[in-house]
């Protein structure tokens, strides 16, 4: 701030010192010559012109205003007096005045228009700089980049090309410039491209492929996109050419037609020799249900035939051979029954809806009526339960087994007890495996006593169930799972046996103990897995098991 004062201090004293040099020599001079009053102005003109050039606009009409009252007193009439009675020494002191404010003013537009200039001197040099940066960096981006890039004129000459065309076609840019377009790229291209060139030139955005036999560089086959250049008056200047080379992308897109077609082909020939397997699968399953349960049929009859008709006849032994070929012809029925089960679940078509599990689960306790009663079990079914997605046969299948294997497979002197409940689970992905839930151990079931046999309850509102272990899988935030479970009292698996219990054919206990196939727990598991759901189990030797299904829940499920 003192340096401003300072500077502004020195501008004012420029006009004092002009003015009084200019004052001192006009005394000098009209001393010398002996005229006191000749040209009272001269000199201060020029000492006028010196501030307003050095000093500005201020000191400028400073010094104005001192020349004006100097001249009038030491060299107007009457001398030593700053007014005149005179009105034409007046008049001369008032021109006088005025031509030096315009002195000042026209010096001080000759300062402004000098600094304008140099100002846009500056920015035309700056200006031409960045331009020449901008050039190199757009010669430098069309260089670097592997498709040809040009602009061609109205006249279909080449007036700006990039180094690709070099690699394409062997000419430089100096070569190529000027020349017209059928002179680079050949008659039998430019035959090709003739009419997008004329389109572009008409003011169209133009993109095609196509394949051209260039006269240098052979044939390629190439994407090209071409820009009109349109003046504000919206005549045409010229275009743009982006022309890149997709022959790679074009053979590789005719290979994978090809293996496409060769694989279409394939599958067709599979999926008939599909089609033929079903057919003779469909054909050995009329067998089977027809043609072998026939005679089976035939021969359980005549057995139980002898039993009640010709028992007096046989004696001891015959009656126990007989007896024998009864149940192992029912066995046998039971048997070929649960393969054909098994077999239409692996090939049949199924559709989930939307299935409520307490109308399931109901439909399957009155087909089991009669076990139930004969085993007096108590089944406690804490309702009510979720609404799933399901295919409703396979589910009651899979529901009929895992109750039934739970009221089966308990000690001789003990009650079957088994409860069902069910639990909502979220971000967890289904379809491991069956396998997948077989867990540690846990603790163990706890379930209720019944006050009578055979009895059924159901309790209004779900209990937290047994803690349990969590199950090791993919995660997703947007599904939701329903889990079922099926606890019992009965006699458990032990761990090691938790895996295969799930396989076709495997059994822990002899046919006289517990009857069975050894294939329920196998249809479960495909009916689940079929329905996008898993199957698994907690369980210790003992201490009772509690199976689990998994399936998708119904979106509109609000439980």
């Amino acid at each position: 701030m003192l340096r401003g004062k300072i500077r502004i201090f020195w501008r004012y004293s420029i006009a004092v010192l002009t003015i009084a040099i200019a004052l001192l020599g006009k005394l000098l001079l009209n001393y010398w010559s002996g005229q006191l009053r000749e040209t009272p102005f001269l000199l201060f003109f020029a000492a006028i012109m010196a501030t307003s050039h050095y000093g500005g606009v201020g000191p400028g009409i400073l010094a104005v205003v001192l020349s004006g009252l100097l001249s009038s007193y030491f060299f107007l009439n009457p001398i030593k007096s700053l007014f005149s009675s005179n009105p034409w020494i007046n008049l001369q002191l008032v021109i006088f005045l005025l031509e030096g404010l315009f002195i000042v003013s026209i010096i001080n537009s000759l300062k402004t228009s000098r600094r304008n200039t140099q100002i846009i001197s500056q920015k035309l040099l700056l200006s031409e700089d960045k331009s020449r940066q901008h050039q190199d960096l757009l010669h430098l981006i069309a260089n670097s980049l592997p498709v040809c890039i040009s602009y061609i004129d109205s006249q279909q000459r080449y007036q700006f090309i990039n180094k690709t065309y070099n690699t394409w076609f062997g000419f430089s840019p100096e070569e190529i410039y000027g020349k017209h377009l059928v002179q680079v790229v050949g008659e039998a291209a430019y035959q090709i491209i003739k009419d997008k060139v004329e389109r572009a030139l008409a003011g169209n955005l133009v993109e095609y492929e196509a394949e051209l036999p260039y006269r240098e560089g052979g044939t390629r086959y190439i994407n090209a996109i071409l820009v009109p250049d349109i003046a504000e008056d919206g005549s045409v200047r010229g275009y743009c050419g982006l022309v890149i080379d997709i022959s790679d992308r074009k053979r590789a897109e005719t290979e994978i037609k090809q293996l496409n077609e060769n694989l279409e082909q394939k599958v067709k020939e599979r999926t008939i020799q599909l089609q033929e397997v079903n057919r003779e699968l469909e054909a050995f399953t009329y067998t089977v249900s027809h043609d072998l349960r026939a005679p089976l049929r035939a021969m359980q009859g005549l057995a139980q035939a002898l039993q009640e008709d010709y028992s007096s006849y046989l004696d001891e032994t015959g009656q126990e051979y007989t007896k024998r070929i009864v149940t192992a012809a029912a066995r046998m029925d039971t048997l070929i029954l649960d393969l054909l089960a098994y077999s239409r679940l692996g090939r049949s078509e199924i559709w989930l809806q939307r299935l409520s599990l307490d109308s399931a689960i109901a439909e399957v306790l009155k087909g089991l009526q009669p076990e139930i009663q004969v085993a007096q079990a108590h089944i406690t079914i804490e309702s009510p339960l979720p609404i799933v997605k399901a295919h409703r046969t396979i589910l009651v299948q899979v529901l009929i087994n895992l109750i039934s294997n739970a009221i089966k497979f308990v000690n001789a002197d003990v009650q079957p007890q088994v409860r069902i409940w069910a639990e909502e689970r979220v971000g967890e992905e289904a379809g491991q495996g069956g396998q997948g839930g077989v867990n540690s151990p846990h603790t163990p079931p706890h379930l209720p006593t019944a006050p009578n046999p055979h009895s059924l309850s159901v309790v209004g509102a779900p209990s937290s169930p047994p803690p349990h272990l969590p199950i090791s899988s993919k995660t997703s935030t947007s599904k939701k799972w329903v889990r079922l479970w099926v606890e019992d009292n009965g006699i458990g698996i032990a761990n090691q046996h938790q895996e295969r219990i799930f396989r076709t054919f495997e059994r822990l206990h002899g046919i006289e103990s517990y009857p069975g196939t050894g294939i329920g727990l196998a249809i479960i598991k495909r009916g689940i897995e079929r329905m996008g759901g898993r199957v698994g189990v907690e369980s210790q030797l003992g201490q009772g098991s509690r199976f689990w299904i998994e399936l998708p829940q119904d979106d509109s499920n609000s439980q």
